[in-house]
């Protein structure tokens, strides 16, 4: 038993020795054994690897977030200072939007700064500063919260890139905004900008949002004279893309090359003589047509649908003549030489008339025509000059719809009425008469043209429109009035609806005259247009003399005018574009506002190689829930003028600053 006892320890102590001695060769034998090991000692270093990546990744996925808040702030701070030019008001946007978001008031600071685009221009700064604590990185040690502080800038458009903007003066040099004699500019919600100078003597005073200046330190004489915030600012020309106003000068530049209508020459016939004698009845047989007599009363009668030439029509005084006045409109009349009314009534049926020899009425006469298309050529001399239409009578009425291709202007002498056309689908195309008139219209006449808004209607005058004091005049409403000539006036006139592109200029009271009380308008009219856009050239008139000064004003109001209103689209292709002046830089033709009176403008003025005078007493302002924006190469206004009310239009734009006043966006 001892001895198997023995034997059995000498065997275990031989088990271990022999145990330990091979362990360390084992250990390192053992693949798995070092796997497991060192997997065990990098465990610590991995599992933070991890938590520093969870970490990052969160970090990037809460700074975009905050980004996106930074972002959505700068732009609404950047809404706030447009609107309001109130840092207080920018900071508290900025710091609501945040708020809303989801960020805390207090990590949100706004700055107005200048912008990282454009040094001219001023931005909203917005850096939104949180601390994001550390979690997954506490595992192996790390603590504490790591800074993420995102910032955004939202650049503000200048005055000349929107903005609130209502008047700018756009001379690098020399004069920009002057006021001298007691005058006034009211703009306290928009801004007035002038890319040089601006003058206030004691006496004078500006009252705007911002009064910006690019030259020299505002001369204010007196306290008070400026009303606002004044500040060093560059601006540009804010409509200088805007479709509208490119399209409208086109067009007018366009007409430059509108060339006078022509009428085909109808064959000659039987002249025919409505008098006293029974002369009328075989004239009239030898055109087809058949004349009986009733005393005092021709009537002359037709078949329907045929075709009929005669020479020249005259009435004998005392005579009413029916000139087939129940034939139908597919009927033409053919007239190789003029139809000449003098003293007596005449009346037409519907149909075609072409008229080679032009149409004269005179001596107290009334003559009528029904619907149809009238081609008149020259007519014979008439108060000095050859018109189509020369009306010296009492009342001339064309019906309609109608057509009209007038070679020779029309003359309506003083105290008549023409009337031409019905209804709102009726054409016209005018040329001048001999000495440069495509309407020529007397002192007290009535002259009115019928809307032209069909689908195949048009409005063309080759020669100057004048009139003299006393006058109406209604032309129609129509999408383009297209007028290779230039409009003076010193009577009343009416603008139906839409594009007047006038290669020529628009002059009122040029040789005196003034307000009127038209028939259709409550109210003394110089001039009265709604949805109307105005566009003109500054090229020489025809006919008419112009007003004095240097350069000669494309637009030009004064003596007695102070009914004139003038209101432009509120939408469409020319919204809120009022008047257009020339764009051409070799033709610096500007606007003269002067000797009493106002201007009612609803929309821009836009005279960016012309000055802009006000003199003598003129104002000029906004009506009521419309704009008033001024932009020419310079503002001057003198004694005791004043623009009133003014507000800055909203006028599509593609420029690079945002278009519309809009904030941009750029880091």
């Amino acid at each position: 038993m001892k001895k198997h006892l023995r034997t059995l320890l000498k065997d275990g102590r031989t088990a271990v020795s022999a145990s330990a001695a091979s362990f360390p060769e084992k250990l390192v034998a053992d693949e798995r054994a070092a796997i497991t090991i060192v997997a065990a000692l990098a465990l610590p270093a991995v599992i933070g690897l991890v938590a520093l990546a969870v970490e990052f990744g969160n970090g990037l996925l809460i700074r975009d977030e905050t980004q996106r808040v930074a972002d959505e702030a700068a732009y609404a701070g950047a809404l706030a200072y447009v609107a309001t030019r109130s840092q207080t008001s920018m900071q508290s946007a900025a710091q609501n939007v945040a708020v809303l978001n989801g960020v805390a008031k207090t990590a949100v600071t706004a700055n107005l700064v200048t912008s990282p685009r454009t040094s001219t221009s001023q931005a909203v700064q917005v850096t939104i500063t949180t601390d994001e604590p550390i979690v997954f990185g506490q595992v192996v040690g790390f603590g504490g919260s790591v800074q993420i502080a995102p910032t955004s800038y939202a650049e503000i458009p200048s005055a000349g890139s929107g903005g609130s903007l209502c008047i700018l003066a756009l001379n690098s040099s020399g004069a920009g905004v002057t006021l001298s004699g007691g005058t006034s500019i009211n703009a306290p919600k928009c801004v007035v900008a002038s890319q040089a100078s601006v003058t206030v003597p004691c006496g004078d005073t500006i009252t705007a949002e911002d009064v910006d200046y690019a030259g020299s330190k505002p001369t204010v004489s007196c306290a008070g004279g400026i009303v606002g915030t004044v500040q060093k600012v560059s601006n540009s020309d804010p409509l200088a893309d805007n479709a509208g106003i490119v399209a409208a000068n086109t067009r007018a530049v366009a007409n430059e090359a509108l060339a006078s209508p022509t009428i085909a020459s109808p064959p000659s016939g039987t002249n025919i003589t409505f008098d006293w004698s029974n002369q009328a009845v075989a004239e009239a047989r030898s055109a087809g047509c058949a004349a009986t007599w009733s005393s005092p009363t021709w009537t002359l009668t037709c078949p329907s649908g045929g075709t009929y030439s005669f020479g020249s029509v005259s009435l004998g005084g005392g005579i009413t003549v029916n000139f087939n006045t129940c034939g139908s409109a597919s009927t033409t009349y053919n007239f190789s030489g003029a139809v000449t009314n003098s003293g007596t009534s005449l009346s037409f049926g519907p149909g075609t008339f072409n008229m080679a020899g032009g149409l004269v009425t005179g001596g107290g006469s009334t003559t009528a025509f029904g619907a149809g298309a009238f081609n008149i050529g020259k007519g014979p001399s008439c108060s000095g000059a050859n018109d189509s239409i020369c009306r010296t009578g009492t009342t001339l009425t064309f019906g309609g719809p109608s057509a009209f291709v007038l070679t020779s202007g029309i003359y309506n002498s003083g105290g008549e009425t023409i009337t031409l056309g019905g209804g709102s689908t009726n054409s016209y195309q005018i040329g001048p008469s001999s000495n440069g008139y495509a309407l020529n219209v007397g002192g007290g006449a009535k002259t009115t043209f019928a809307d032209a808004t069909g689908s195949n209607s048009v409005f063309q005058a080759v020669g100057d429109l004048y009139e003299s004091g006393g006058a109406c005049t209604t032309l129609p409403a129509a999408t383009n009035h297209d007028i290779n000539g230039t409009v003076s006036l010193a009577g009343g006139l009416t603008l139906g609806s839409g594009l007047y592109a006038i290669a020529g200029n628009f002059w009122l009271g040029v040789n005196g005259g003034g307000d009127v009380w038209c028939q259709g308008v409550n109210a003394n009219v110089g001039v009265y247009g709604l949805n109307v856009t105005i566009a003109v050239t500054g090229s020489s008139p025809k006919a008419v003399t112009p007003p004095s000064g240097s350069p000669t004003p494309a637009l030009y109001v004064s003596a007695g005018f102070s009914g004139v209103t003038i209101s432009a689209p509120t939408s469409g292709t020319y919204q809120n574009v009022a008047i257009v002046g020339p764009l051409s830089t070799s033709t610096t033709a500007g606007i003269t506002l002067n000797e009493g009176g106002s201007a009612t403008i609803g929309g821009a003025l836009y005279f960016p190689n012309g000055p802009m005078t006000l003199s003598g007493g003129k104002s000029a302002s906004n009506g009521a829930n419309q704009c008033l924006e001024i932009v020419a190469t310079a503002v001057t206004l003198s004694g005791g003028t004043s623009i009133n009310d003014l507000a800055q239009c909203a006028l599509p734009t593609t420029g690079s600053a945002g278009g519309n006043g809009a904030p941009v966006l750029v880091e």
